[in-house]
This record gives structure tokens, sequence and C-alpha cells, in this order.
């Protein structure tokens, strides 16, 4: 199970301490809604899709085609000799080109010769009885199209080569792997999609018993297969055996009102479709789009893990499952207390199953960027583009009426996609490690995370490259080995906010300050606990800024590609044992309470960022403080971060300190003293698995936190049941640490205590205490660094 955390805060626990009820942690429909599901729990990740709902875009799809197509000019259009246009040139470039392909499909759709099938098609989609049969008669009317166009270049868009076309075809007739896709959906999505999109060379490689079929005569055999149902009838060798990541685009079809296939073949039939009336409204000519301004980019000694508590690191596949990370999707701005719509079991709305389509293409392949689906709802016909930032959703169009060129325009304009515009990124995997350029590969199951929203983290170990890589020597040769070798390598591909500032540029500040601020012999007690990050680079053109800039929507929250390599660290469950980690999770204390007097919070301490190095020949290992993605950089001495030290709730929720849980305000204030307690609310994890404290609304979470606390004994602790004989002194050490400070806090929160004058409680005086449980050793006590601040007076800070 991976932590997970953005869920629909329905129902919360109330504010008293006292309260002992805990409602369902699960969001139901509301009372009253009738529907299939009303005694079943909603699972997090349907509630996570629509929250995210409410935060999709939405524009005119004539607008959306015109942003695609500047998009595709600047990704995958430039002559080699050409450079990016000025954004009014492009936009007159998107008109133009927006204009000629409405016109060929205009055209098109006028002409009763090579559009009768498309329409004779929508006919059996309307009169059908079925989505099943709706879906045969609608991708054999797609290709259609395909078939017609594939040929044309329409002005500067011009066509595929012959293998990179594409064909549709329906799920019914496909062999897909969905198991991850029916996790993530608690097996309420459909396993295939209805209809996909695949390339033809792909296709044919995947149904070897098709041979070489050529384009026009794939889509024939498609055509007459389409509608033969089961596909037991037909030979395995026939059938397409495919991979998520060979699906160009899914469609999901809907159908809900019945016929509407009169009005189609009236308009149809008079040949009417105007080029003009369907661009003229908002024809984006009359108002040249202006965005915001682009951003600027910021830019083993193991041992067997116990009784199945500690989860094993895979590194290819450890990332499949949700993120645990809140705000690597959001803050807490997300969780709202709106019941959600009725969601009936093994049918989802037709919207959250192209929401769980668009996902499951998007973690398909490491380095895809966004993945389109489109509806078919009765005759309504809408695109959807989906990326780390969300959902962009074009309003529907109706295919009976006029606009019914609009939607062939887009398959169109889809057909003459290359990789880039499909999602399929071509980034060259190099870093700069040691001063030398090393070429190197990831792991072919190597996928990023599922994620709704966020930045769908992939973590692997390199893989040397196989000869693909171009050297010195020339186009066929193998560069010489890497001075550092890769085995000792971690690779990190992430979406990062832009606005934001890089891990290495972080880690980079912190390590200067330790060795400009700290006494002399003493930066160790940072340096060294804190990652090396040899290589980081952004890829800001892949940025999810574009599309919306383009489609003139708000890019705030624009998320930035960026790849990192580092030495390679391993877990901190893996490498320490639990009397180990009694002594040194000083390393971590110490660390993270000179960071924030050099100015750094990190903001995110979990269970899975306290790591370690490799042993070293001896045995020696350090503690290491990982990722500092969400890590902030102040002025050295400052105590809060943001403006009016305010910031964004950041953490894992299981590992975030009670106070930032209970705070119901969209920005928090980010303290010492949370990070501080977030290390042992992961020392507690690492004993015992508290599951449930991943599930449901921050204040639920607090309430079950809350509960436990008030259920301990501090002067004869109790351990929980799932704790192993040899963790119960780490146990018992870390429960009674996290009880007295919170009784303490709340003890010095009274009015007594106010009216008595007494001080504050600080930092150091949370330090002292967690020593009355986790003594020191010497080493820890060379020199007084709970009593360091930064000295105004060395210069200005790093």
């Amino acid at each position: 199970m991976v932590l997970s955390s953005e869920v629909d805060e329905d129902e919360r626990v109330t504010d008293s301490r006292e309260t002992e009820s805990v409602v369902s942690e699960s969001p139901r429909c509301g009372p009253g809604v009738k529907c299939l599901h009303s005694e079943e729990p909603i699972h997090s990740n349907i509630t996570r899709i629509h929250q995210g709902l409410r935060k999709i875009q939405g524009i005119a799809l004539k607008t959306m085609l015109k942003a695609l197509i500047m998009l595709k000019r600047e990704r995958e259009d430039m002559g080699r000799d050409e450079k990016p246009m000025a954004l009014e040139k492009l936009s007159e470039y998107g008109d133009k080109q927006l204009e000629t392909l409405v016109g060929e499909a205009v055209e098109f759709c006028n002409d009763a010769a090579r559009s009768g099938k498309l329409v004779d098609k929508l006919e059996e989609v309307a009169a059908s009885d079925s989505e099943a049969s709706a879906c045969h008669s609608l991708a054999t009317g797609l290709n259609s199209v395909l078939l017609d166009f594939k040929d044309r270049d329409i002005g500067r868009l011009k066509t595929c080569s012959a293998n990179d076309l594409t064909l549709y075809n329906t799920g019914s007739n496909t062999n897909l792997d969905s198991k991850l896709l029916m996790k993530v959906s608690d097996g309420k999505s459909k396993s295939k999609p209805d209809i996909y999109e695949s390339r033809y060379e792909d296709l044919l490689k995947s149904a070897p018993g098709l041979g070489t079929l050529s384009f026009e005569e794939l889509a024939a055999y498609m055509e007459t297969n389409q509608a033969s149902g089961s596909q037991s009838s037909k030979s395995a060798e026939t059938v397409p055996r495919i991979e998520w990541s060979d699906i160009v685009s899914c469609l999901e079809v809907k159908k809900t009102q019945g016929e509407w296939r009169q009005p189609l073949r009236r308009n149809w039939e008079q040949h009417g479709y105007s080029t003009r009336s369907l661009i003229q409204d908002d024809d984006p000519r009359f108002k040249s789009p202006s965005p915001t301004p682009s951003p600027a980019p910021n830019v083993s000694g193991s041992r067997t893990v116990r009784g199945g508590l500690k989860r094993e690191r895979d590194p290819n596949d450890s990332l499949d499952e949700p993120s645990s990370k809140r705000s690597k999707t959001s803050s807490s701005g997300d969780e709202c207390d709106t019941p959600l719509w009725s969601v009936h079991p093994g049918l989802l709305p037709p919207e959250i199953q192209c929401s769980f389509y668009g996902l499951e293409l998007l973690r398909s392949r490491w380095n895809r960027t966004h993945s389109i689906v489109t509806l078919f709802s009765d005759d309504e016909f809408s695109l959807r583009w989906y990326d780390s930032q969300g959902c962009i959703r074009s309003h529907a169009i109706s295919l009976s009426g006029e606009e019914l060129p609009l939607a062939v325009a887009t398959i169109i304009l889809l057909q003459r996609f290359h990789a880039p515009m499909r999602g399929m990124a071509n980034i060259e995997l190099k870093a700069n490690i040691d001063g030398e350029e090393t070429f190197f590969d990831v792991p072919s199951s190597a996928r990023p995370r599922w994620e709704v929203r966020g930045r769908r983290p992939m973590a692997v170990r390199p893989l040397p490259v196989a000869g693909k890589e171009i050297s010195e020597q020339g186009p066929n040769s193998t560069p010489p080995p890497a001075k550092t070798p890769l085995d000792n390598c971690f690779f990190k591909w992430y979406w990062r906010e832009s606005d934001r500032k890089a891990e290495k540029h972080i880690v980079d500040v912190a390590k200067a300050r330790a060795q400009k601020y700290l006494p002399e012999g003493h930066a160790s007690d940072v340096i060294d606990h804190l990652p090396d990050i040899y290589h980081s680079e952004d890829y800001e053109p892949l940025s999810t800024f574009h599309i919306r800039s383009l489609c003139q929507l708000d890019t705030t929250g624009a998320l930035i590609p960026c790849a990192m390599m580092s030495k390679r660290l391993v877990s901190m469950e893996e490498a320490f044992e639990p009397d180990e980690v009694l002594v040194q999770v000083w390393d971590i204390l110490r660390c993270l309470f000179l960071l924030w007097a050099l100015g750094i919070s990190h903001g995110d301490v979990s269970l899975d960022n306290i790591m370690s190095t490799l042993p070293s020949e001896d045995g020696t290992k350090r503690m290491v403080l990982n990722d500092f993605d969400l890590a902030l950089v102040m002025t050295p001495g400052d105590e809060s971060p943001g403006e009016n030290g305010l910031v964004e709730r950041t953490g894992t929720r299981p590992f975030m300190a009670l106070d930032v849980l209970d705070d119901t305000d969209r920005l928090v204030k980010r303290i010492r003293r949370y990070d501080i307690e977030s290390v042992f609310w992961s020392l507690l994890w690492y004993c015992s698995r508290k599951w449930d404290w991943n599930e449901g609304t921050n204040q639920q979470i607090w309430g079950r936190k809350w509960r436990w606390l008030r259920h301990l004994n501090v002067k004869d602790p109790v351990p929980d049941a799932d704790v192993e004989e040899e963790c119960i002194p780490l146990w018992t050490a870390v429960a009674v640490t996290i009880c007295t400070e919170e009784h303490t806090l709340m003890v010095s929160k009274t009015q007594a205590s106010l009216l008595a004058n007494k001080p504050p409680r600080t930092d150091k005086d949370f330090l002292e205490l967690c020593e009355t449980m986790f003594p020191r050793a010497e080493r820890y006590k060379s020199w007084p660094w709970m009593d360091f601040a930064v000295k105004k007076d060395r210069g200005p800070p790093s």
C-alpha cells in the first residue's frame, strides 16, 4: 500500500479533543440520493478525480484546436533553420492553419461521396441499442476519415509517415493488461477503453497473425472484424495484444438519450456546413491571445524486511500507485465539504471514466507529457487534454448540428501529430557526473506514479546505454565507461512547480551556507547528512504552462519536468536496525535544526525521506535527509518562510505535525518544530504502520492521531499489537516523546500558564525533552549547536 492523501473532506471530526466516535472514512452519497451503492463507500481515488473535476479548465473546441496547432508548430513542425515564433506571429499562424483545417473538414462533410460512410456509421451509432455496437460503428466511421486524409497535406499540417499513421480499434477487439488500472479504481473502471487510437505499425506488431497488411488493408480488416463480437471467435494471433504505452488516445462512448440520426442526415444532405459559421463567432483572429509571460525555470548492507511491516523498495515499480504526498498534488484547498455526486458500482460517470483513461496513459511511459481522451456522449463530442497540472476540456459540440466539421477537424489534426504532440517526449538521457557527460538509460518498466495531479515522480537506478548513444568516436561506437559507476547513482524524473527552486539549487545553497556560517569543523554536521546531487536539468519547453497560455487559460500552478541524478541512497528502514535508530536519529535532528538556522525549511519530513548512505567497507553509514523538492529558502534567522510567514500546507499526512493537520486554513505557518515532530511520527511508522492515518480528511487523521495519544499510558506504555519485539524500545521512546511534548504544549497554552508569563516553549526545549528517551552520544555534544544562530555580521546570505 502506498500512502495517499488527497480525498474529499465531506465528514470532519469535531474540534473537541474529547471526541470518541469516528465517522466513516470513505465518502458516500448524500442522504436521500437513490443510487446503487448507497451502502458502498466510494474509493478514495474516485474521490480524488471528483475533486479534480472541480478544477477542470473549459474552453471552446475551436480555440483548443488553434492552441494545439500552435503548440504543434513549436514542438515538432519547426524546420532546422526556423526559430520559435513571437506570440503575435504564432497566433497569426494558428489562425491561418485553423481556417485551412476547418475548411478541409467542411469540404469533406459537404462531399457526399467522401463523407457518406462517416454519416452512415454515425447514424448506426445513433440507432444502436448498446454502447458496444455503437463502438464498432464509430471506430469504422472515424477510420473512414483517416483513410480519406492520410495522403492530404493541409496547409503546414503535413501527413505522417506511413508507419506513423493511426487507426481506431475497439477495446473489445483487444487484449490489454489493465491490472493496475483496476487496482487504482477499486475495480470500478472499465478495463479497456471503448475505442483506442494506435499507430499502424504498433497494430501490426501487436497481432503477428495479420502479417504485412497495408494501411488500407488493415483498416478494411478491422472494419470487417469490428462487429464480430467476442474474441473467442477470432484467432489469438489476429487479436491485438497491446500495452497502454502503445495507445495514442482513448475514446469513451456513452449512450443515454436514444436516437439523434434525423437531424444529422438532414443537415448533411443540405450540404450547408460552413467554415465561416464555425469560426467567426469568437474567431481568434479578432482577438489575439495575451497570455502571461512564461515563468523562468528555476532552473548495501541490507537486512530482511521484518514481518511485512516494512515496504520493500523496488526501484522499478515502487511508484506505481497513488502518491503519498498531499502537497505533491495540491494544498489543502482541494478539500471540500460538499457531497459527491452518485457513483454506481462498475458504472463510472463518463467524465470520471475519461479521467481514469487519461491518467493511465500518463503513467504508461515515464516520459509521457500529456494524454488525450475524447468523449462521444450521444451526439455530443468533446476533447480532453490531461497533464500533470490537471485537465483541459473542450466544450461539447453537436455532431447532429452544424458543428460536425469541427469533430472531423479534430480527428484530422490528431492524425497529423507526431510523437511529441502525442505526449511521447524525446528526452536524451545524459548527466554531468563529476564533470563528465554520462549517457544512461532507465529500465523499460520504469514509469511515474499514478496521480490525479502533481509531480508524478519516477525514481530508478539508471542503466548503461545499449549502444544507441553518439560518442566522439562516431554514432555507432560506445563511449568509455563513466568515472562514477551508474551503480552508485539514482535518477529521478518529476514535475516541479515553476515557482519553486530545483532540489539541487536548494541543497547547494544549504551546503554553501553551512560552509559559510557554521563553526569551523562543523559544516559536516549538515553537509554529511544531505544528498549529493550531481546533475539537475529542467525541460521548460515541455512545461504545462504553454498549452494553457496558448488556450488563454489561467497558468497558475504550471509544472516543469525536471531530471535529476544523485548519489545512490538506501532506505533508512533497510539500513538501520531499531537500536541503531535510537542513537543515529540525532543525525537528522541536528541537521534539521541547523538547516532552519541557516534559512532552509524542508517541509516534508517523512519515513521515505529519511534515508541512509551505503555502508562503507567498515560498515559506517549515516542518515541523510532527502527530497528537498518542497523545501524553501529563507533569509538566515527567519522564523518561517513565505509572505507573512504563511505558505501552502506541505508534507505527507501520516507524518504531519498535529497542529498542521488541525489547521483548516489554506495557508499555514511552517516552523522548525513541525519538522522535528515529523521525525518522530516517521519513527513511529517505522515501528508500526497506521494505515488509517493516511485515509480521510486532514481533520479525520488529526482525530485518529490524537485518540492514539490519549490512550497511551506514558508511565507504562503498551505497544501497539503489530509492533515487533525488536522495535518495542524504539516505539516506547517515540510514543513517550510525542505524548509528553503534546501534553507540555497544551499546558503551555492554558490560561494559567499565560497569566504566569512563562516564556514560550522553544525548539531547544523540545530537543532536550527528546534526549530523555533518545540519549545523545558524545559526538552529538561536541558543540552547543542547539544555541546556534547566524550572526548578521558575516556578510550577506548565500
